[in-house]
Parts: structure tokens; C-alpha cells; sequence
């Protein structure tokens, strides 16, 4: 490998003539274990510390084993079930096995018979020799057979469960061909022959318990693990180490201890074996766990480190099981350790021995150069170089190199082939490709030697802050250059980054904020807290500055996370109210989807950008602690994520953070109704005297129950809905009625789980009670009985006088309607004797001038035609007149027929209006006529329409003055057409809108009260005729607008 050459080159090359660099040599040597064990003892609640037994039943409740008492856990406490004399209790404290039948009943075996748990009603039988239902009390296993057979071995042989007699019965015993009747372990392959473990060794017996093959054995078999998928028997022995047997050819082989080979089985006595769903084989023995690695035939060893709490809890290993998540409980003589044995966040610590990446836990600095080595800076013991690849690290530090003057690193980058470590006392730059180390310190012109931070730019600057100020490390020109120009001396400098724009922010810790420097600018601009001005940066001391690729500037500080925007100026800011772990930022990395990731005492939470959300993991998330620390973040160029606290170093990758979903279902744990206990209240109904209902919950996701939070609501009540960390909630004096109690879980990372609900209801007082109400109810409807007589007299007595009133009123208005219409008569025989004299007097008038020229002889030829000429025009006109009055009677008693035929509506509006022309113009109006289409032909009798247009028309030319417009427009409506005559004419009151086209309806105005009066009322009766409508929009003063809108077919509906 790389590494190897160049290191052992480091090794061995000397420099010759420079004093001031030396060779890196003394390099250590380790090999990775980075597992994470969450570790629970007695102080956490459990009865007793030996775990025996571990099973997760069917609801997720993890029952719990011990040489004190059997427990129940939901990843919150425990219920402790012991041994009560004369009570419902199990038969004895010791337990050595536990199981579940068909029915969800929990089965236990003890030094001193087998009990029965019933869930649903805490009932606990016991099979005991007491009380006759086991021949022996002293029980080792217990399964649950594919057939449903409960079997449990004993010191006297194999017994059955006999659910007719409730007992169980000895089914096999030496004298029918085991090896002996002392039964240790059982368990059942895929074909669904038993294996059963015994003092003497092992046998495997037919479905019907018919002994097929036997295994001897140097020691007593405690346990057995069917490896169906591989092949495979596995046997572990009480001194014989692990024993696989090959099913097909029979073989066996043994595992035992070698204490010269530190991946041999690290025991030779075995409490545990199992197969978890990702294909390890893991083995617990008393000195220690160990992983079976199938390619090399070894054992990966997990032991208790009295340094590490991250260690497994205690060597001797009893028992093993995995859980739904796929974590791992391992429960040994002194407590239960919990852990994800392919956890997506990968863990590098320290350790005294053998084993370990790191030479200290805290971490500060971390660097991954062109070649994959990753550099890791610890506080006291100097620089880790780690090759991931072979899971191995060298260090660098005062103990190996005289030439590094600290151990103290605060931080670490690169540039090409040189690694740039600041420690508090200069800068240490490592030439890997010469092999040497150089330090700067004051002597070369730093402003500070307690170094906190390097930044190399664009321009292969390397910016060095410090506790006094800044400085620039010309790289090329190994030159130091002074910066006080842009930043006073003593300044703590925290922080430094260059911006995709070009700019540099600095960032500093006594309060001094963020110093921004453009580009071009000779000058720095700063920016500060303003008191109660929430787009102000949210702390003046900055621990670490990032960018995102939409050119947003993220800034960690000692009081939130910071975006700022540098076109706007405007700083946004993120707290613990918006759902991150805790205000005080270490790091700030943002991931290949701009989501943001830092680093804070609590966890590391997650700004999901896109949709403003936060997600947050801890320690039992596989995190090396929830503290972190300052300089201790980095993102690889392959998207990986590094962060650094006080008890190591985690590295993931964002997407295989973000897959985990743990999404479970809510359990219901039992209620408690006025201090008393129930299993369920699901449809009880609890007297109105009920003071508090305490409702348990809980989700079995145990490697991360700290992160749940639980949402819930009592539809019902008042109470609206709420979020609490616990795992429970209390209602305290719940008014009468029925209440449904929802809740579901939320995880750390938004997963919501499905909700669960239940039903129970607080019966009324008798006051309250449908008893009482049918008696309030039979009062109320007699008093209102009672009421009702008395409201009858004068209920009567008013609807009479309202009789009379209302028949008066009805008199009063047919009176004045009978009126008006008398009155609309007069003004129309009025109009009309007018419109009949005007005519006569002229014909009269005409004639009587004739008769005296006749006389004299006195009368020329075209003198005679010209009053021949205007007598028949009078005659026609009272002809005209004499045929509206008939043309109207005719209308209105629907007597009119109509000519039907197509015609093109356009040609006969704009002849028809044409005809006027002369009339219009002698008015000084000029004439407008837009058709929007050339042609439309519609079925209409054309007479009817053209005098409707002439009434339109001339109506239009009558009200408007000298110098105003007539504008006739149609329009085509597909199945209709519009025809529209708009004028500027007077207008007409809107009163008058809906009556102007009523018979004896004329608008009161002076220029209005010629003519009959019957020019409107016939065109719309035609209109209607037609099957059409027409209707007037005017304002008075505005002029009218008189529209027609005609079916092209009337036949048609």
C-alpha cells in the first residue's frame, strides 16, 4: 500500500543542512474497533443485574431475565414481576428462559417451575411440582415449536404443554435414547427437527421426538442456534468452547480460546448464540462478544474497557437477542448493553489498548488529503494519521518528532502536498513529499502563537488566526505577512473563509462579531448584535463559517445558527425554538443538497432547507457523545461528513443518515384511573367523581427512544393537541362525556408514526343523567303547554287584526293600481287624440286650401302634387297609427302570427337603418353601424324585426341632440345574435327601465309625451314573439342603450 512506503520512507529519510526541519519517525501502530454499546444497569431500574434471559414479544415489550425478578421494559422503565407468596406472582426470581405462545401469552422458565403470563389480564399461572403440572421444577429452555408445541427442557427430560389437562408432560428422558435426561438448550431447524442440548452432548430428534442423531460432547451443551440458512448447527458448551456441525456431512468443529490469537473465541465456556438479520454470527461467552468472521474463520472480540463507556457493559455474556429495529441487546452477569451492528454513522476513539484509530478522544481538527489518509488532531496527544482502507493510524507528536513544540492542536487543512497543523504554539507545515516537518512561531513573524484556525484561499494564501490577530502564510514565497491593517492586534480570530464571491469573513470570539472584507476592499466591515433586532447576527462570537451553493453564508455562533444574505445584508437566525439540539454551534457543514448540518453540546442537527425542517441526532444514534467541539468538522470531496467531540470522531454520509426510519407503532402501557390500575379502558365508563386519568404509552424503537416525541390530542375535551418528551400524559377532572384519546410518535428526523387511539367516557351526576333530563324535559314541555294556552287567545286574537289590516292594505293597493293604470290611460287617449288630431287638421287644413285654389282656378300642377303629397303622407300616418293600435290589441291577446323565413339579419338591420338616414341626418346625428360579422342568417319574419329596428332607431333619433351619435352594432352569439341601438341621447331614469316596455308606459319628460306610446311596447312584444329578449341600459344624461338578442332558430328550445 501507499501508506506503508511512504511512512516507512518517513521512517528512515534524514535531512542534511536545514536545522529547522526533521524527519517525521516513531510512528504507532492500531487496528479499528468502532462500536457503540448503550449500556443499562441496575441504576437505570432493572431488578437485578444478571441477565439470564432476553425475548421481545409480539406488542415490542422487551422482558428481561434476571437472577432477581422477571422485567418488562418499553424503553422507559421497567415492571417488575418477582415472587409473592400466596399471590398472582411467578413461581420463583430466577429466571433461565422466556417466550411467547400463539396467543400472546409470555412464558417463563425459573430455577423452580414455569409460569404463565396472560397480558390481557395479568393473570399468572404456575406450572410447578407443587402443584403437579411438571414432573421437575428445575427448567432450562423453553420454545414455541412451528406446530405450535410448547416444549421446555428440565433436569428430567423433555416436556410438552398439554392444553386439555393445563400441564405439561415428559415426553422424552434417557431411556428413550437421548444422551441424558439433564436438558440444557433446545431449539428447532427449518425442517422442524429438535435439537436439544444436554450434560453429555447433542441430539436431534424427529418432528414426533424420535431421536435421529446424536453428538457427544466433552462438557455440558448450554445452548444451540440452528444456522438453517448456512447449514449449519451451532452448539455452545459450559468448557468445550463453540462446536458448528455441518448438517449435510455431519462434521463438527470446535472453537475454543487461544490466548496467544486475539481472534480466537475469547472463551471456552458460551452463554449465547445468534444469527442477526444482517448475517453475523455473534457468540457470547464469559470473556467477552465475539463476531464469527466467516472469511478468515476468526472471531472479531468485543470486551468492557474500564476507560470506555462506549465498551460493552461487562465480559461474562449471557444471553443475546435483536430486536425488531435490527439492535442487538446483549445481556451479560453485570447489566445489558444495546448496539447497531451496522450503524450509518461510523465511530473512531482512543483506547489504552490495542484496537483503537485515535491517541485521544478529543478531538480537535480534522483534514482528508488527496490520498484518503485522514488527519485527526487531538488536545494532548499531537496528530492521528488514519488509513481508513486497512483500518489502521500512525501519530505525529512532541514524543516522536522534536522539532512539533505541541500536542495541542487546534486545527488542520492542506494544499497540495503540504498538511498545515495549528497548535497553540505556530503552525506546523508537513512536506509529505519530502518528508519533513517546519513549525512558524513568532520568530517568523506571527502576530500570535496560540493558533485557532487555518484557511488556505484562492490565491494559496494560508490565513492564520489567532488569540492576537491575523496573519497570511504566503505559501509559494514562504513568507509571513502582517495583517493588522484589516485586523487590530488582539483580536481572537476564531474563524476564516472566503466566500464563492470573493469576499473573506472572519470570524472572532471576544465578542468582536463578523469581519467581512470585499473584494478589492482595503477595509473590514463589521457586523454585530443589535439588541432586539432579530436580523442582526444572534451572538458576537463565531465558532465556524460555511457557505451553501446558493451563495448563503452560514454562520455557527455561541447563541444560534446564522444565514446571512450578502446582497441583502439581512442576517436569519436558528435556535433551539426552531428545533435544533442546542444554541451553541461547533461546525457548520452543508451536504451535496444544501442541507445544513451542525454540530452543537447536544447532538448534531440537520437543517433541511428545502423544507424548513430540523432534524436532530444523539449519542443513541451511534454519535460519539453530544458534545462536540470547536475546528472539528469537514466535508470530504466524496460528500462524507466528519465531526470531532470530546469522546472521538463520527463520520456518515447524509443519505445514509437520512434513510434510517424507525417508524413504529404507539403502544398503549396501561392506564391508571383514580390511582387504580387498569390493562385497558378501551369502552369503560368511570363515575363523574373521577379526579385524574393517567394514560401510558410508548413505541418500540429502544436504540432511540430519547429522540420520540409523542403527539396526542382528547377529542372531546377543551384541551387542544400537544407534544411532550414523556410517555405519558394525565387529565385531571374531566367533565361528563365521551372522549377518544389519539396519540402518535415522532422521531428525531420527522417520521411519523400511525396514530393509536382509544375510547372511554365519564358518566353524568343523576342531576345530569338522561333520567334527570327526560324530567327536565317533561317539565319544560308542560309549562310550555301551559304557555301555549294562554299565547293561543291572543295569538288568535292578533292574526285577526292582522287579517283585517293586511285585507285593507290589499284594497288599498289594487286602488291605487286600478289608479295608475286609469291615470296611464288618460295620458295614452291623450297622446293618442293628439296623434289623431295633428294628422286630420293637416289633411283638414290641406283640403280646405285646395278647395279655395280650386275656386280661383289659381292651383298649378305641382303645387297640386305637393299638397296631394302631404294629405297622404297625414293618411298613412293615421293609417300607421290605426295599425299599431290594432297590431297591439293583437299582441297582447296573443292573436299575432308571425311570417317565418331566413333571412340575413345583417343585411336587413343595415337596410333598415339606412332608410332613416335622411331623418337622422336633418337632426345633425350621425349614424354608426358596426356589424361584427358580414353575414348571419337567422329564421325571423323580417316586417316584424324591421319595424322594431325603426322603433329602435327612431326612438334613438328623437331623444338625441344635434351633434350626437347613433352607434347600431350586431354581434354574433353562435345560436343567438345581439343586436344593440346606442344613442347619447337624454337617458332614461333607471325606474323607468323595466316599465318602459309596458302598454300605457310612457318616461315623463318633455320630450317624450309626443307620439302614442306604443312604439316600445309592440317591439317587445314582437321580440317575444321571437322567442328573444330585450332589455335598456341608460343613465340619465349618459344617453340609452337598447339591445335585442334574437334566437337563430325559435322552433328550436
Amino acid at each position: 500500500m501507499v501508506i506503508k512506503r511512504h511512512f516507512k520512507k518517513l521512517i528512515t529519510t534524514t535531512l542534511v543542512g536545514i536545522t529547522v526541519l526533521t524527519p517525521i519517525n516513531k510512528l504507532s501502530y492500531a487496528q479499528s474497533k468502532n462500536l457503540i454499546f448503550n449500556n443499562i444497569n441496575i441504576e437505570q431500574g432493572i431488578s437485578q443485574s444478571t441477565i439470564e434471559a432476553i425475548f421481545q414479544d409480539s406488542e415490542g415489550y422487551i422482558w428481561l431475565g434476571t437472577n432477581d425478578g422477571l422485567n418488562r421494559y418499553n424503553g422507559y422503565e421497567f415492571k417488575i414481576y418477582n415472587y409473592e407468596e400466596y399471590q398472582n406472582s411467578i413461581s420463583h426470581n430466577g429466571i433461565t428462559d422466556i417466550t411467547e405462545d400463539k396467543y400472546g401469552n409470555i412464558w417463563v422458565n425459573t430455577v423452580s417451575g414455569v409460569n404463565k403470563i396472560n397480558k390481557k389480564t395479568e393473570k399468572i399461572s404456575n406450572y410447578t411440582e407443587l402443584n403437579g403440572k411438571i414432573k421437575e421444577d428445575s427448567t432450562t429452555e423453553i420454545i414455541v415449536t412451528k406446530d405450535n408445541n410448547i416444549l421446555v427442557g428440565t433436569y428430567e427430560g423433555l416436556n410438552i404443554y398439554n392444553a386439555k389437562e393445563d400441564r405439561f408432560d415428559v415426553i422424552l428422558e434417557e431411556k428413550d435414547g437421548i444422551l441424558s435426561s439433564c436438558i440444557y438448550s433446545i431449539d428447532e431447524d427449518i425442517n422442524g427437527n429438535i435439537w436439544i442440548g444436554t450434560e453429555l452432548g447433542l441430539n436431534k430428534l424427529s418432528k414426533d421426538f424420535k431421536v435421529l442423531e446424536t453428538y457427544t460432547s466433552e462438557s455440558e451443551i448450554y445452548n444451540i442456534f440452528c444456522d438453517d440458512e448456512n447449514g449449519f448447527v451451532w452448539a455452545g458448551s459450559d468448557s468445550s468452547g463453540l462446536l458448528k456441525i455441518d448438517t449435510k456431512t455431519k462434521e463438527v468443529k470446535q472453537y475454543i480460546n487461544n490466548i496467544e490469537d486475539l481472534n480466537s473465541l475469547p472463551a471456552n465456556q458460551v452463554g449465547a448464540i445468534i444469527r442477526d438479520s444482517k448475517g453475523n454470527l455473534w457468540v457470547g461467552t464469559t470473556n467477552g462478544l465475539a463476531r464469527y468472521n466467516e472469511k478468515n474463520d476468526s472471531f472479531d472480540v468485543y470486551k468492557n474497557k474500564v476507560y470506555d463507556k462506549n465498551s460493552l457493559v461487562y465480559n461474562d455474556v449471557r444471553s443475546i437477542i435483536e430486536d425488531r429495529e435490527g439492535v442487538l441487546w446483549v445481556g451479560t452477569y453485570s447489566g445489558i448493553s444495546i448496539f447497531d451492528t451496522e450503524s450509518s454513522i461510523k465511530y473512531y476513539n482512543a483506547g489504552l489498548d490495542d484496537g483503537y484509530l485515535l491517541s485521544e478522544n478529543m478531538v480537535h481538527g480534522i483534514y482528508e488529503d488527496d490520498e484518503g489518509y485522514l488527519w485527526v488532531g487531538s488536545r494532548t496527544k499531537g496528530v492521528n494519521i488514519i488509513d481508513r482502507e486497512n483500518n489502521t493510524s500512525k501519530s505525529i507528536s512532541m514524543e516522536n518528532n522534536n522539532v512539533i513544540q505541541s500536542n495541542s492542536i487546534n486545527d488542520i487543512t492542506g494544499y497540495k502536498d503540504f498538511i498545515f497543523v495549528a497548535t497553540d504554539a505556530g503552525v506546523l507545515k508537513i512536506n509529505k513529499k519530502e518528508n519533513t516537518i517546519q513549525n512558524y512561531n513568532l520568530e517568523d513573524g506571527l502576530i500570535g502563537e496560540n493558533v485557532k484556525d487555518i484557511f488556505v484561499c484562492d490565491k494559496n494564501y494560508l490565513w492564520i488566526g489567532s488569540t492576537n490577530g491575523l496573519n497570511l502564510l504566503d505559501i509559494e514565497n514562504d513568507k509571513i505577512i502582517d495583517m493588522t491593517d484589516y485586523v487590530d492586534e488582539g483580536s481572537y480570530v476564531r474563524y476564516v473563509y472566503q466566500g464563492q464571491d470573493g469576499s473573506y469573513y472572519i470570524g472572532f470570539l471576544r465578542d468582536g462579531g463578523l469581519g467581512i472584507i470585499e473584494p478589492n476592499s482595503k477595509e473590514t466591515k463589521y457586523y454585530k448584535n443589535i439588541p432586539n433586532d432579530k436580523t442582526s447576527i444572534s451572538s458576537n462570537r463565531i465558532r465556524y463559517i460555511n457557505e451553501d451553493s446558493k451563495g448563503n453564508i452560514w454562520i455557527g455562533t455561541s447563541y444560534g445558527l446564522n444565514k446571512y444574505d450578502p446582497k441583502t445584508k439581512v442576517f436569519k437566525r436558528y435556535t433551539t425554538s426552531d428545533g435544533i439540539a442546542n444554541n451553541t454551534i461547533y461546525g457548520v457543514l452543508v451536504d451535496d443538497n444544501d442541507n445544513i448540518w451542525v454540530s452543537t453540546n447536544k447532538g448534531i442537527s440537520q437543517i433541511d432547507t428545502k423544507n424548513n425542517t430540523v432534524n436532530n441526532l444523539s449519542v443513541t444514534d451511534g454519535l460519539q457523545g453530544n458534545e462536540f467541539n470547536g475546528n472539528a468538522a469537514f466535508k470530504s470531496k466524496s460528500g462524507e461528513l466528519f465531526f470531532g467531540g470530546i469522546n472521538g470522531l463520527n463520520a456518515f454520509y447524509p443519505e445514509d443518515v437520512n434513510s434510517i426510519n424507525n417508524k413504529s407503532k404507539v403502544i398503549f402501557d396501561g392506564f391508571k384511573v383514580n390511582d387504580k390500575d387498569y390493562l385497558d379502558i378501551n369502552g369503560l365508563k368511570f363515575d363523574n367523581n373521577t379526579e385524574n386519568i393517567k394514560i401510558k404509552f410508548f413505541t418500540p424503537v429502544y436504540s432511540s427512544n430519547k429522540n420520540i416525541s409523542y403527539e396526542y390530542e382528547l377529542i372531546g375535551s377543551n384541551s387542544s393537541k400537544a407534544t411532550t418528551k414523556e410517555n405519558y400524559v394525565i387529565y385531571n377532572d374531566l367533565l361528563p362525556g365521551k372522549y377518544t384519546f389519539k396519540v402518535r410518535a415522532v422521531d428525531s428526523r420527522g417520521d411519523i408514526s400511525d396514530s393509536k387511539t382509544i375510547e372511554f367516557s365519564i358518566k353524568y351526576p343523576f342531576w345530569m343523567s338522561p333520567i334527570a333530563c327526560f324530567i327536565y324535559l317533561v317539565i319544560a314541555i308542560l309549562f310550555i303547554i301551559n304557555n301555549k294556552y294562554k299565547l293561543k287567545y291572543l295569538d288568535r286574537l292578533v292574526k285577526s287584526r292582522t287579517k283585517e289590516l293586511e285585507e285593507q292594505m290589499i284594497k288599498n293597493e289594487e286602488l291605487y293600481n286600478n289608479k295608475k293604470i286609469e291615470e296611464n290611460k288618460n295620458k295614452y287617449l291623450v297622446n293618442l287624440s293628439h296623434e289623431l288630431r295633428t294628422p286630420l287638421n293637416v289633411i283638414s287644413s290641406t283640403n280646405q286650401l285646395l278647395l279655395e285654389l280650386s275656386k280661383k282656378d289659381a292651383i298649378k300642377a305641382d303645387k297640386l302634387a305637393y299638397y296631394i303629397d302631404i294629405s297622404e303622407r297625414n293618411c298613412n300616418r293615421l293609417l300607421n297609427l290605426v295599425n299599431n293600435i290594432l297590431d297591439n290589441t293583437k299582441l297582447q291577446s296573443r292573436m299575432y302570427t308571425l311570417n317565418l323565413k331566413e333571412v340575413d339579419i345583417i343585411y336587413l338591420v343595415e337596410e333598415t337603418s339606412l332608410t332613416l338616414i335622411d331623418y337622422i341626418k336633418s337632426k345633425s346625428i350621425e349614424l354608426i353601424i358596426d356589424p361584427e360579422v358580414e353575414e348571419k342568417v337567422i329564421l325571423c319574419d323580417d316586417y316584424e324585426i324591421e319595424r322594431c329596428i325603426v322603433n329602435l332607431v327612431s326612438n334613438a333619433a328623437k331623444f338625441t341632440p344635434e351633434g350626437g351619435n347613433i352607434t347600431i352594432t350586431i354581434k354574433d352569439l353562435d345560436d343567438k345574435v345581439m343586436i344593440s341601438v346606442l344613442d347619447t341621447g337624454v337617458g332614461i331614469e333607471e325606474k323607468y327601465h323595466k316599465t318602459i316596455f309596458d302598454r300605457f308606459n310612457q318616461v315623463d319628460n318633455d320630450e317624450s309625451k309626443s307620439g302614442s306610446g306604443l312604439g316600445l311596447s309592440i317591439t317587445s312584444k314582437i321580440v317575444e314573439l321571437h322567442k328573444g329578449e330585450i332589455y335598456v341600459e341608460s343613465k340619465v344624461g349618459e344617453g340609452s342603450n337598447f339591445v335585442i338578442i334574437l334566437p337563430v332558430d325559435p322552433n328550436k328550445e
